[in-house]
């Protein structure tokens, strides 16, 4: 019995019994905490081996302190484990000057080349005085010494100074909003410039992405553009394309949504029409529809002239297609054009119509400048709407515009009827209204507040005083009868 308790004893001390390595240990944050059970017992080698590690309760991507455990037979050793972080982040800055925009807001990141640290939550930030700053700008080109804090969850915090100038970056012109048929093929880059206060004219280094955009599926995709300067400044401006049927870009067009002065629009039957607005208002019409309106002049003798008012019903690849009255336009064959700014441009009689006092003249396009037909549009004409006016009095009016490309005359009244029976002119009915027709608006376009054409100044009767129109219906007819030709209607 005495040998076998020995026997126990001298096994218990000489080869199981363990004892603790440590009660506490300290790691720097970032260093991984020993999994070898060796570093936690010792005694013998079979002994320790036996020993079970729980770190379960040790959280090594947080600094702290935390408890480990290690079982051995009936027993466990709890071990205090601390991580912390006494390493400061590391700025790691540029190794060439730094250039930024101007009127930008810039980022830390746009100073440095990153930062290093062992904590990856920490923060790199500009120092304004002791507070942070995530972003600045400069208003102005110039020399700045910034400086730059580092700063870990731990608190330790790096400080540094770097040299950087602000400069103005690339600058666009010409990027336009792009409506196109299935099956275009635009020039993206048509119009579109470059410029830099330093490098200059950077347009052929204009770099275009256009991989999102599906030219012959409908939707809307974003296009992009981007220019680079020597300093490295980058500006990058997105545009949309929508490609959709003519119809509906028609559509867009016809509800002011988009406009041809604006952006680029392929496959519209009229890509001119100056469209009809969401909300009424008569001055802000006269203002807005201006562009579609003439002035037909012929000088008579010594001083003498006949003139008459028009508007541009068509605008086509060949000729500008205006329409007046009859009894205006049919005194000649040619006749000075002059459009809404003053331009001066030689014109033709088209033909007349002997149904209702309609005329056409024309302008050949080979004479027209680009830059008046940038400006240019047609009337708007909404059939559909037309038909359902009848006895509402909706404010109605007109203006001439002169030779100089101001005013001459505006009046300004109310529709009474869309057809009334009209006592001349072989009875055919006219478009009766309030507006005080005066000597020289005969063949102005009559529209409504939202810019739809309603009819064409005529004529006027006495006992009792009643002003006449050309109905839109007859003008319509009047001008497929005279140049085979019917214009976009609504």
């Amino acid at each position: 019995m005495f040998l076998l308790v020995a026997g126990g004893l001298l096994f218990y001390f000489r080869i199981y019994r363990v004892e603790q390595t440590f009660t506490e240990m300290t790691y720097e944050y970032g260093d991984t905490v020993s999994r070898d059970i060796t570093d936690y017992l010792t005694g013998t080698d079979w002994s320790v081996h036996l020993g079970e590690l729980d770190l379960s309760g040790v959280n090594e991507d947080q600094t702290g302190t935390y408890m480990a455990v290690v079982s051995h037979g009936r027993k466990q050793f709890v071990y205090r484990i601390t991580i912390q972080d006494t390493v400061p982040p590391q700025i790691l800055w540029k190794e060439s000057q730094v250039y930024l925009a101007t009127d930008r807001d810039c980022a830390v990141t746009d100073v440095i080349a990153g930062v290093k640290d062992v904590d990856r939550e920490a923060e790199v930030f500009f120092l304004e005085g002791d507070e942070p700053c995530y972003e600045i700008s400069f208003d102005r080109v110039g020399e700045y010494i910034l400086a730059i804090g580092a700063r870990d969850r731990a608190g330790n915090m790096t400080e540094g100074k770097v040299s950087v100038i602000a400069d103005t970056p690339p600058a666009f012109e010409g990027i336009r909003d792009f409506y196109l048929i299935p099956g275009s093929t635009p020039d993206y880059q048509a119009e579109v410039s470059a410029m830099d206060d330093v490098d200059g004219n950077l347009t052929d280094e204009i770099r275009i992405d256009d991989s999102d955009v599906k030219l012959d599926q409908e939707g809307c995709y974003t296009l992009r553009y981007a220019a680079r300067d020597s300093y490295g400044l980058e500006t990058v401006e997105e545009t949309l394309v929508t490609v959709a049927s003519a119809d509906e870009i028609q559509g867009l067009i016809g509800k002011r949504r988009i406009d041809y002065r604006v952006d680029y629009i392929n496959g519209a039957p009229n890509i001119y029409d100056g469209g009809a607005s969401e909300d009424e208002d008569i001055e802000q019409m006269l203002e807005d529809m201006r562009p579609a309106l003439v002035q037909l002049y012929h000088e008579v003798g010594r001083g003498g002239y006949s003139s008459g008012s028009g508007y541009i019903m068509e605008i086509t690849q060949d000729a500008i297609y205006i329409c007046t009255n009859s009894h205006v336009v049919n005194k000649y064959e040619d006749w000075d054009v002059y459009f809404y700014d003053g331009t001066k441009l030689e014109g033709e009689k088209v033909g007349v119509s002997g149904i209702f006092d309609v005329g056409v003249a024309k302008v050949d396009m080979e004479d027209v400048p680009l830059e008046l037909l940038d400006q240019l549009m047609t009337v708007h004409i909404d059939k559909t709407y037309w038909k359902s006016l009848n006895n509402q009095e909706i404010a109605l009016a007109l203006e001439r515009v002169d030779k100089e490309g101001g005013l001459i005359h505006k009046s300004i009244g109310n529709l009474i009827k869309i057809k009334q029976d009209f006592e001349w002119y072989d009875q055919r009915d006219h478009t009766e209204v309030t507006i005080e027709l005066v000597h020289g608006d005969s063949g102005s376009a009559v529209m409504d507040g939202y810019g739809n054409l309603i009819g064409m100044a005529y004529a006027y009767s006495e006992d009792p005083l009643r002003y006449w129109c050309i109905p839109l219906d007859g003008i319509l007819g009047c001008y497929e009868e005279i140049t085979g030709r019917m214009p976009y209607v609504y």
